[in-house]
C-alpha cells in the first residue's frame, strides 16, 4: 500500500479560509524540515539550523526575497509518530487570509506541492496510522451537525466499528484455513471440514453482520439528519413554521400569497437529531414562469423528504386548493398534517383527519415542541436511547453495501451446505468474496480507485 504514495512533500492551509486569530499551514513529507529551515528566521533575522522535535519555536517567516511575512510559532514533528506517519511541520501565523496564503505560496516555492483534498488523512491511512473506517470518521467529525453525530463519529475514530469488523474477519479467516486445507489435501482420508462446524461459524458471522445492518437506518439519520419538507398552498404559514422551528427569522413572512417562490433549506437540531428543514413554494396554479419553476422544485423535494408537514390554515378552513394537495399527499406514509393559526380560532381540527395531525400556532409557538416529538414518533426514533457509546453503529452507505455483500456470500455458503453441495472449492469462493468485502470496509484490500473517491470528499489541509 505504501508504494501507492508518491515520495513528494505536500502542504496546505489547515484552518478555514476566513479571518481569525490563528492560521495554520501544514507540511508533510521528507522535505518538511528542509522547507521549514528555508523559510524560518529567528527574531534577529538569522536562519535556524536545528529544530527540537515537538517543540514550538518563535520566529519569523520570510518569502523568497527574504522579506518578512509574519511572526509565527513553528513546530517540527519527526515521523513516524505523527498524524501522517511522515515528518510534519506546522506554521502557526496570524489568521489573516492574505498572510496565510502568502506563507503557503512561499512553502510551495521551496519544494512542496499543494495537497489534494484529504491527502493528509490519506497518508495517515496508507502509512498504517489509522484504518479506513477511522479515516472516514475524521471527515464525519468535521461535518458533524449535532452532539449525537459527533459521538458516533468519535466512536468510529476510537476503532469500535473496526474492531467488530476485524473480529468477524478473524473468525472467517480461521474457517478459510480449514477449507483451504481440504482443497490442498484432498487425498487425506481425515475429514478436515466438519460441515456442521462450518455452518455454525458462518451463522455466527451472519448474526453479527445482521446486527450491524440493523443499526444503519438510525445511523444514517444521525449522520445525515432528517429531511423535513413543509408543504401547503400559499399563505398558510409555512415560512412562519420554518422560523418557529429554527427559532429565528430566516424566511420572509407577509400576508401576500406566493412570497416564497423558491425552496429554502435550513438546518436545525431537534431532540439532538440534525434536521434539514425545507420551506417549499406554495403549491397552486403558477401565475408566472418563476413561480412555476419554484413549484416544480417543491414537488421534487417532497419526493426526497423523510417527513412531509402538510400545513393548513385552520382559521380559513379546508379549501379546494388544500383538498387538491391533500389528495396527492394522503398516501404518503410519512405525512403529518399541521393545522396552523390556532390562535385565530379553528374552522377545521385534527378530528377531521385520520392521519397523524397536530394543531399549532406558528406565530405564538404553541405546539411547536409537541410537533418535534411527533416527528420523532413518526420515524420511530427515541433520541434519548438512540445511541450508546458502548454500541457499534454503522452510518455509511459504503459500509452498509459492503456488509450486505459479505452477508449474501455467507448466506450462499449456508445454502450450499443445506443443499449438501459441500465442495470446499465452492465454499472457498464465497468465503473469499465475503472476506474481500469486509476487508474493503477497513481498507485491507487493493482499493486505490476507491481511496481517491473517499478522500476527495475531505477538505484540503485535512
Amino acid at each position: 500500500m505504501k508504494d501507492y504514495l508518491c515520495e513528494d512533500t505536500i502542504a496546505a492551509i489547515s484552518t478555514p479560509l476566513a479571518k481569525g486569530a490563528i492560521g495554520i499551514v501544514r507540511i508533510s513529507g521528507e522535505k518538511a524540515l528542509e522547507i521549514l529551515k528555508k523559510v524560518f528566521r529567528t527574531k534577529s533575522g538569522k536562519p535556524k539550523k536545528s529544530f527540537e522535535n515537538r517543540k514550538m519555536t518563535y520566529g519569523i517567516i520570510v518569502d523568497e526575497k527574504g522579506e518578512e511575512i509574519d511572526e509565527v510559532l513553528a513546530v517540527y514533528m519527526k515521523g513516524p509518530k505523527t498524524f501522517t506517519g511522515e515528518d510534519v511541520v506546522e506554521i502557526h501565523s496570524h489568521g489573516g487570509i492574505y498572510v496565510v496564503r502568502k506563507i503557503l505560496r512561499t512553502v510551495l516555492s521551496c519544494g512542496a506541492r499543494l495537497a489534494e483534498p484529504g491527502e493528509f488523512t490519506k497518508r495517515a491511512f496508507i502509512n498504517g496510522r489509522i484504518d479506513l473506517v477511522q479515516a472516514e470518521a475524521i471527515n464525519e467529525i468535521i461535518n458533524a451537525e449535532s452532539e449525537l453525530s459527533l459521538k458516533v463519529a468519535v466512536n468510529h475514530l476510537k476503532g469500535t466499528l473496526s474492531s467488530k469488523i476485524e473480529s468477524i474477519r478473524d473468525r472467517l479467516f480461521h474457517l478459510k484455513a480449514l477449507i483451504e486445507a481440504a482443497v490442498d489435501f484432498p487425498e487425506e482420508e481425515i475429514e478436515i471440514i466438519e460441515t456442521g462446524k462450518v455452518k455454525e461459524e458462518v451463522e455466527k458471522a451472519v448474526r453479527e453482520i445482521e446486527k450491524l445492518l440493523e443499526t444503519y437506518e438510525d445511523g444514517r439519520i444521525i449522520r445525515e439528519g432528517i429531511k423535513i419538507a413543509i408543504a401547503g398552498r400559499p399563505n398558510v404559514g409555512k415560512s412562519s413554521l420554518l422560523n418557529a422551528l429554527l427559532k429565528e427569522e430566516r424566511a420572509i413572512v407577509t400576508n401576500i400569497p406566493g412570497t416564497t417562490r423558491d425552496v429554502i433549506e435550513e438546518t436545525v437540531t431537534l431532540k439532538g437529531i440534525p434536521v434539514r428543514l425545507i420551506d417549499t413554494a406554495g403549491i397552486r396554479e403558477a401565475k408566472d414562469v418563476v413561480e412555476k419553476i419554484g413549484i416544480a422544485r417543491t414537488k421534487e423535494k417532497l419526493k426526497e423528504a423523510d417527513i412531509i408537514l402538510f400545513v393548513i390554515d385552520g382559521s380559513v378552513g379546508f379549501t379546494k386548493e388544500d383538498k387538491k394537495i391533500y389528495e396527492n399527499l394522503r398516501d404518503n406514509p410519512n405525512l403529518i398534517i399541521v393545522i396552523n393559526k390556532e390562535d385565530q380560532g379553528l374552522r377545521i381540527t385534527c378530528k377531521d383527519f385520520k392521519e397523524l395531525c397536530i394543531e399549532i400556532s406558528a406565530k405564538t409557538g404553541k405546539g411547536i415542541e409537541k410537533l418535534s416529538g411527533l416527528i420523532m414518533k413518526k420515524l420511530l426514533l427515541e433520541p434519548e436511547t438512540l445511541f450508546k457509546e458502548s454500541e457499534t453503529m454503522i452510518t455509511s452507505e459504503r459500509h452498509k453495501n459492503l456488509l450486505e455483500k459479505a452477508l449474501k456470500n455467507l448466506q450462499n455458503i449456508k445454502k450450499s451446505i443445506e443443499s449438501e453441495i459441500e465442495s470446499p472449492e465452492f465454499l472457498a469462493l464465497d468465503l473469499d468474496e465475503a472476506l474481500d468485502a469486509l476487508g474493503e470496509i477497513v481498507g485491507k484490500k487493493s482499493i486505490e480507485d476507491m481511496l481517491d473517491i473517499i478522500f476527495s470528499t475531505f477538505c484540503i489541509g485535512k
